[in-house]
C-alpha cells in the first residue's frame, strides 16, 4: 500500500503572494479611488465590466475589501464573474482571500479526496488567482468616468 502525504503549503511563497496581493490592492487604490471605495471598468469577455472594491477597517491592524463585478449592459455572460472577500493585514502588508459571508472557514490544506471535492492546495490557488485578476485590473482597467460626472457620448472620438 501507499501512505498518501498531506499537502503542506509553501508558507514562503504564499507570504510572497499574499505581500503582491496587498500592493497590487495599494496601487489599484491609489490609481483609482479614495480609501473606503473604488471603482473602474474592465473589458472582460468581449464585454465592459465594472468593477467596485469597498474597503473597510476591521480592527487598527486589519481591514476587508468586498470585490463585485458587473455587466455594464445588463446582459447575460457564460462564465461567472469574478468577486472576492479579502483580508488585509496593514501591519505585515499581506491580503488573502477569505469568505467572510460563509461559514466555511477556507484552510490552508485539505486531505484528497474530500465530498466538497476541494483542492489540497485551495487557499494558495485562490490567493494566486487575486494575484492575477488584480494584475489585470491594474493593467486593463479605466477610469469609470461617470463617476466624476461625466458622460462618455460627450467625449470627441480623438482620445481626450
Amino acid at each position: 500500500m501507499s501512505s498518501k502525504t498531506c499537502h503542506v503549503p509553501n508558507l514562503q511563497r504564499h507570504h510572497a503572494t499574499c505581500g503582491l496581493n496587498y500592493s497590487l490592492l495599494i496601487r489599484l487604490m491609489r490609481r483609482f479611488g479614495s480609501e473606503d471605495s473604488l471603482q473602474f471598468i474592465l473589458p472582460f469577455g468581449g464585454q465592459d465590466c465594472l468593477v467596485r472594491m469597498r474597503f473597510r477597517d476591521l480592527g487598527p491592524y486589519t481591514g476587508l475589501c468586498e470585490s463585485q463585478c458587473s455587466l455594464l449592459d445588463g446582459q447575460s455572460i457564460w462564465v461567472p464573474l469574478p468577486a472576492f472577500t479579502v483580508r488585509l493585514y496593514y501591519d505585515v502588508h499581506l491580503a488573502q482571500v477569505t469568505d467572510e459571508s460563509s461559514s466555511d472557514f477556507i484552510q490552508g490544506a485539505y486531505p484528497y479526496p474530500n465530498p466538497s471535492m476541494v483542492q489540497p492546495n485551495e487557499r494558495e490557488q485562490l490567493d494566486q488567482f487575486l494575484s492575477e485578476w488584480l494584475s489585470y485590473c491594474l493593467h486593463h482597467g479605466l477610469a469609470d468616468l461617470s463617476a466624476y460626472g461625466i458622460d462618455t457620448n460627450e467625449l470627441s472620438g480623438t482620445g481626450y
